[in-house]
């Protein structure tokens, strides 16, 4: 069986809605599990995730043609280490409309990438018509919900499907004010809390936990996936690919 390596992308229709903390946590959760890690902040002109990670996150406008090319073919570079990119609101169309437009599906499963979309739901009609959207043109992208209790009262199940009903949606849990406001401090690591806090589990210890559990789940989930998918025959449509440029170096851990 083929290993195909995730290539995440946290996208949202609507600012402040934990985009970026879900990143920051996916990040984390991929450096303690010993996964090369790579991430992509694409707002250059309010970057935050790199602010987390300055080692490991680039930044990268894709607001011109070039700047599109050299994201997408280092996203589908062969050998590339599991990625996660931070996509901002305001380009959520653009990138998904250039992604279908060239083909990435196509050539990143030929590569032996698979893209995933954890897609953040809100109340608002035209986040449910969007991803559905979304998933008919993107039919071999892995859709993802993800509700943060935080940023939306509550979630239409009905609105937000996964991409396959083996896939659940994954619940980020309101945190209370005060430790909100500890989390969300630079230079706080999630992973370094988990295993140097003295005094036994502690609100945060819980709701790390619970999240790092539902990404465990999908990694699961995912590797069973691809596992029908390679019985199937996987992906193989020829593509045009964009052109070439030099690709990241992977890095192995968050600075903490």
């Amino acid at each position: 069986m083929p290993q195909y390596t995730p290539l995440y992308i946290i996208a949202s229709q609507h600012a402040r809605v934990g985009k970026t903390l879900i990143a920051r946590l996916l990040i984390e959760y991929l450096c303690l599990s010993g996964k090369p890690v790579v991430g992509y902040d694409l707002d250059p002109r309010e970057p935050t995730l790199v602010t987390y990670f300055p080692d490991l996150v680039r930044i990268l406008d894709i607001a011109d043609t070039r700047g599109q090319m050299a994201l997408f073919d280092r996203l589908i570079a062969e050998n590339s280490p599991t990625t996660v990119i931070d996509l901002g609101y305001s380009l959520f169309e653009q990138f998904f409309a250039v992604m279908a437009e060239i083909g990435v599906e196509q050539e990143a499963w030929r590569q032996g990438i698979a893209p995933v979309v954890l897609f953040i739901t809100d109340s608002a009609p035209t986040t449910a018509r969007g991803y559905a959207e979304l998933r008919r043109r993107l039919q071999k992208t892995t859709f993802v919900p993800v509700h943060n209790e935080a940023a939306a009262f509550m979630l239409i199940p009905q609105d937000f499907p996964p991409s396959h009903p083996n896939y659940s949606v994954i619940r980020i849990p309101r945190l209370s004010p005060i430790v909100r406001g500890v989390i969300d401090r630079r230079g706080f690591s999630f992973a370094a809390y988990m295993s140097k806090q003295p005094g036994g589990p502690t609100e945060v210890h819980n709701w790390i936990a619970g999240i790092f559990a539902q990404f465990r789940e999908l990694e699961l989930r995912l590797l069973i996936g691809e596992l029908d998918s390679s019985l199937r025959g996987g992906v193989s449509k020829p593509v045009r690919q964009a052109p070439r440029a030099n690709s990241p170096a992977p890095v192995n851990a968050p600075r903490s």
